[in-house]
């Protein structure tokens, strides 16, 4: 009789644990379904901001509107500009500190690049509320320069790397070094769409968890000064071979 109660307690002990497991499994499921649904939402929100930047005007249809009256409101720009037939997408008056008082400039985008140009030539220097209102392109970033790159990377590693944090990117340019062609000179420029695009890549990349492999990079503006020329800006050391001094 003491072997059957003996048997029914260890039977009883095994259903509890058994349902102990089932609870944890439940509770462990639960929870990875909960995590795989916030990574989905995040994904769902990282696509549908990236959307929102590439619907934007590219770079080249922004202009820069200066010495606009202070009471001149965003309305009143877009009906300046619809007036000579150039339909603008975007208007944005830059304000100051305490955002209530007008800078007196602004910047409007535009459709297309040609309706930029056209609003510059038909703009520039025309009386608009009593003021004579300076319009020519605005000098809104749209590259980035990256340092401390891996130097055994290829374009190619750089792309995806570059791809894969925002969207936008036209032009990847990993400069070869002079000396080792299989290895890089250590830094990269990139182009984007528009200066949003450049913008989110730049705030992604400036966080610390962001690496490329081990390398913690630097990332900045390039400089627009010498865009013409990428080998040269924001380089500031020269290589020179057999230099005689004295």
């Amino acid at each position: 009789m003491e072997e059957e109660v003996e048997y029914e307690e260890v039977e009883e002990e095994e259903e509890i644990e058994e349902e102990v497991e089932e609870e944890e499994i439940e509770v462990a499921a639960d929870e990875a379904d909960s995590q795989r649904g916030s990574d989905g939402a995040e994904e769902i929100d990282e696509e549908r901001k990236h959307a929102e930047l590439l619907a934007l005007p590219p770079h080249g249809t922004e202009v820069y509107l200066g010495g606009i009256p202070p009471d001149a409101s965003e309305e009143d720009l877009k009906e300046l500009c619809e007036y000579i037939g150039a339909v603008t997408e975007q208007v944005r008056i830059m304000k100051g500190k305490d955002l209530s008082e007008s800078r007196g400039y602004a910047f409007v985008s535009f459709r297309t690049k040609e309706l930029a140009s056209k609003a510059i030539e038909e703009l520039n220097n025309t009386e608009f509320k009593g003021k004579k209102v300076k319009c020519s392109t605005s000098q809104a970033n749209h590259k980035l320069f990256i340092g401390n790159v891996p130097r055994n990377w290829g374009e190619e590693n750089m792309k995806k790397a570059v791809k894969k944090t925002g969207p936008g990117v036209n032009l990847v340019e990993l400069l070869k070094d002079l000396q080792n062609p299989s290895r890089n000179r250590g830094f990269a420029f990139i182009e984007y769409y528009n200066h949003a695009c450049a913008e989110y890549s730049r705030n992604k990349m400036s966080k610390p968890e962001f690496k490329l492999d081990d390398n913690a990079p630097t990332v900045s503006w390039a400089d627009p000064r010498n865009a013409g020329s990428s080998t040269s800006f924001q380089v500031k050391a020269v290589y020179v071979k057999n230099l005689h001094i004295g």
